[in-house]
């Protein structure tokens, strides 16, 4: 020990010790880092339905039923003489993840075009999805028109009455979380994430992803039950009053991270209580608490001075 004792107050003592702990530092990352087949797991996810896996007849007989009362037959939409749309506006250029998005989330069909409509269960299976999404390609899409389907982001979990048995929901289950829990944890940077949603989101969707009021009667919805995958069509769609985030001013990794930031504040433990003011933001609850605060103040000075006056 006492050689170490003579040794330490060398000039080039801290010199060691620094390079020291970036040798320890470089050799328990190159441990702990993911191999490259861990990486490609991390994107790893479903694959677009063959094309034996869809009945393209079975989706023009449910677009027919449920899309072109108000799409019109070719999805060129319905339009009054000065173009304005009157039931439902044209599909042909939307695109699949368009599709994909309204209908997952149970906004379309729509027996109300003119109102916003809230989430709510899908109206069709998934199987059904797919073979109105593979018609749609096939026969209204214009080539190359609009985002295609995200599938390695992952969408919704399996359902146990699609499954004949338990073993077969149990093995879909399982391999769907992986896939979730891979994208998810394959954003590494949590502030480029935060960061993201609070300058492009944030504004509309509120801090805690609860939603709020947007104008002209409209509101931003709540995403607490959105999918990845439906975060992702949302962003490169632009439903509604949303503007879109095409994967060139947003790229699919600054998605994922702002993705995974937003599962995050899911899980989120709401600490205001009874007291939490629907979440609506720091900013406003601190002025909301700020105003009740100065208000109970000027209350109680104008009580005490009262009783003051009185007794004197």
């Amino acid at each position: 020990m006492k050689w170490i004792t003579a040794r330490r107050r060398h000039p080039l003592a801290g010199y060691v010790v620094v390079i020291l702990a970036l040798a320890l530092f470089g050799v328990g990352y190159a441990a702990l880092a993911p191999t490259p087949d861990q990486a490609q797991a991390q994107t790893l996810a479903a694959e677009a339905p063959s094309a034996d896996e869809v009945d393209i007849a079975e989706g023009k007989a449910i677009f027919d039923q449920t899309c072109a009362s108000c799409h019109n037959y070719d999805g060129s939409g319905t339009y009054d003489e000065d173009g304005n749309v009157t039931n439902g506006p044209d599909l042909r250029e939307v695109g699949p993840a368009a599709i994909d998005f309204q209908v997952s989330t149970g906004r379309m069909p729509s027996m109300d075009p003119d109102t916003q409509m809230p989430r709510k269960p899908m109206a069709m299976s998934e199987e059904e999805l797919d073979d109105l999404i593979a018609y749609y390609n096939d026969q209204i899409r214009t080539d190359g028109a609009g985002a295609d389907i995200p599938y390695e982001v992952p969408g919704e979990a399996p359902e146990r009455a699609n499954f004949e048995d338990e073993e077969s929901y149990e093995e879909a289950l399982a391999e769907y979380e992986a896939e979730y829990d891979a994208y998810i944890e394959g954003a590494d940077n949590t502030d480029m994430g935060m960061k993201l949603y609070l300058t492009n989101c944030a504004h509309c969707h509120s801090w805690s992803g609860g939603g709020g009021a947007l104008t002209d009667g409209r509101w931003a919805p709540e995403i607490h039950d959105a999918t990845p995958r439906q975060i992702y069509e949302a962003m490169v769609t632009g439903p509604g009053a949303m503007p879109m985030f095409s994967d060139g001013l947003i790229t699919p990794e600054e998605k994922q991270e702002l993705i995974s930031y937003v599962k995050t504040l899911q899980a989120e433990p709401n600490a205001g209580g009874i007291f939490d003011l629907d979440r609506v933001g720091q900013v406003a609850e601190g002025f909301i608490g700020w105003t009740v605060g100065l208000s109970l103040i000027i209350a109680c000075a104008i009580w005490i001075t009262a009783k003051q006056r009185a007794h004197d």
